[in-house]
């Protein structure tokens, strides 16, 4: 588990800045939207309540092939060609067309940050308001709020996670958002298998996982609904799989896409609801979404067209997954009403080597490695 960093005190001293990109948060979405402004000349100030790489907040876990893409590949752990799906009446081996690896994240954000050209600072994010004109020049700028001063920015953008701080109104808190809530344990431990099991024993409607990464086994559950606690049945599944139950950390996951602009500004990650339903895989779409949306602001950076170009470009390309998104929700909302007895006969039939070739290729094509470009 990585080990807190971020200044407090007398160390947070006030400051205020004006910048031509203000990207607010400093993970995957954030840091791949940095990544795409790096050739541009362009100031680019990324804030964040934590430091780069301090706060996991997921499984850690994402298609090889995307860091292959992102020169990622420092930060893998390990790689894993095969998928297993328990249920109480039946156990599916899913070999992939493509492995999954797990990794480690503070080396994966730095690997990420290293990429882009711009000044961090930790400061934690209140709010937004449309402003006059960026200082010295005429296009239209918006003022971020921070407890340590407000910044100015001709472009902004908000990868912050799914409060939306940055949207209008107060954000829906669960359990009336469509939120997922996961939580993990880390112990120390070792694994060869990507393991996953829908078990209403442990959640009505959900899952569990175990997730190897050299050294330390990820354990989790998570629920689609947020009614559901999760403590309880990770560590029953930690303990069923003889595990400690320690090193927690947990997380609130969106599971409807959302609005990508608003009020001027760019929304990407899991403040978009940029996070698959059903599999709650946010991590490449994250990187997808933040991809396309440093390629619009980079044009707009560099005078190939404007910031409502842009805005008008990016919402479009977001909301043309919409479907695919919807989709999968509608599945994820099936599930948990297939009845046990059809569930494990159905785990185990669906591992078929032509049936997962199909599948699991539909379902990197979302957010392909392919649109990364080096």
């Amino acid at each position: 588990m990585p080990t807190r960093a971020t200044r407090r005190g007398s160390e947070r001293q006030p400051f205020q800045a004006d910048c031509d990109v203000l990207i607010c948060g400093a993970s995957f979405a954030g840091l791949a939207v940095a990544r795409e402004l790096a050739g541009t000349g362009a100031s680019v100030l990324v804030v964040d309540r934590y430091e780069i790489g301090e706060r996991q907040t997921s499984a850690c876990a994402i298609p090889t092939p995307w860091l292959e893409a992102m020169q990622l590949m420092g930060s893998q752990r390990q790689s894993f060609d095969e998928l297993v799906i328990h249920s109480p009446r039946g156990t599916g081996r899913y070999r992939l067309p493509w492995s999954f690896s797990t990794f480690d994240y503070r080396e994966l954000c730095a690997l990420l940050a290293a990429q882009g050209r711009f000044r961090f600072e930790t400061a934690k994010v209140d709010g937004a308001a449309t402003a006059g004109p960026a200082a010295g020049g005429t296009r239209p700028a918006s003022t971020v709020h921070t407890d340590r001063g407000d910044i100015r920015a001709a472009l902004v953008v908000d990868a912050l996670g799914w409060r939306r701080v940055l949207g209008s109104g107060a954000p829906i808190q669960p359990p009336d958002a469509y939120l997922s809530r996961g939580l993990e344990v880390h112990p120390h431990g070792s694994g060869d298998d990507l393991e996953v099991w829908i078990d209403r024993d442990y959640v009505p409607a959900g899952y569990g996982w175990s997730f190897p990464a050299a050294g330390e086994v990820r354990v989790g559950v998570g629920s689609f609904d947020p009614r559901f606690h999760v403590k309880e049945p990770t560590v029953r599944l930690a303990r069923d799989l003889d595990r400690e139950a320690a090193g927690y950390q947990g997380n609130w996951i969106p599971h409807r896409i959302q609005e990508a602009t608003e009020r001027g500004i760019f929304f990407a990650g899991d403040s978009a609801g940029h996070c698959l339903p059903l599999t709650a895989e946010g991590i490449r779409t994250a990187l997808y979404f933040g991809v396309a949306c440093g390629r619009e602001l980079a044009d707009v950076i560099t005078g190939r067209q404007t910031r409502a170009a842009a805005l008008a470009r990016y919402g479009a390309f977001s909301a043309a997954h919409r479907w695919q998104f919807e989709w999968m929700l509608r599945v994820q909302r099936l599930i948990p009403r297939v009845p046990p007895r059809v569930l494990g006969p159905a785990v185990i039939a669906l591992s078929n080597r032509r049936f997962v070739r199909w599948s699991f290729d539909h379902y990197l094509a979302i957010a392909h490695p392919s649109f990364v470009a080096p």
